[in-house]
């Protein structure tokens, strides 16, 4: 659960660990929002290693886990949407964590230069903020399809074809 803040000030930044290594964290006052995966990706770096703590004690960076069923409902959407295979684990738990914030009524933007974040965090209504590059302009829908037989998948839990065992490609639906 996010902490109490301004009423006013109901903007919450949930980082990716590009937003990490491009510098964000030291930029500014806000408060920002991760999960404890991203956290671990980033915790290897020594410059990070020792501002993370810090930021976490001045109450500046909330980590929190989001809930098991928001992560369940981010991963259906990406099955769905085509990029559940651009997606890391880490990727689903701060889409997972910008959704659970708004629930919270908090207007969450998702800091991440990750194509396949940002086309999943459009499907979800949500805001996002690249760091490093221009972004994306239009939400994709993907069709995951065999390159050997032409078998089309819509479950997006395969990435290989179960006919000819071919690794499974995707490409933008019309």
């Amino acid at each position: 659960m996010a902490p109490d803040i301004n009423p006013s000030d109901r903007e919450a930044f949930v980082l990716d660990s590009t937003a990490f290594y491009a510098g964000i964290t030291s930029t500014g006052i806000s408060v920002y929002y991760t999960t404890p995966s991203v956290i671990r990706e980033v915790f290897n770096n020594k410059a990070l290693s020792m501002a993370i703590p810090a930021l976490i004690e001045s109450k500046r960076m909330m980590v929190i886990e989001p809930l098991n069923h928001i992560i369940k409902e981010v991963r259906l959407m990406a099955s769905k949407s085509g990029d559940i295979h651009k997606l890391s684990n880490t990727d689903i738990s701060i889409v997972a964590l910008g959704i659970q914030l708004r629930q919270e009524g908090y207007d969450a933007i998702i800091i991440s230069d990750d194509y396949s974040v940002q086309n999943l965090v459009r499907f979800f209504g949500l805001k996002f903020s690249p760091v490093m590059i221009r972004g994306i302009t239009k939400t994709i829908r993907w069709l995951i399809y065999c390159s050997g037989c032409g078998k089309v998948f819509y479950d997006g839990s395969s990435t290989t074809c179960d006919i000819c065992g071919t690794v499974l490609k995707r490409k933008r639906r019309k």
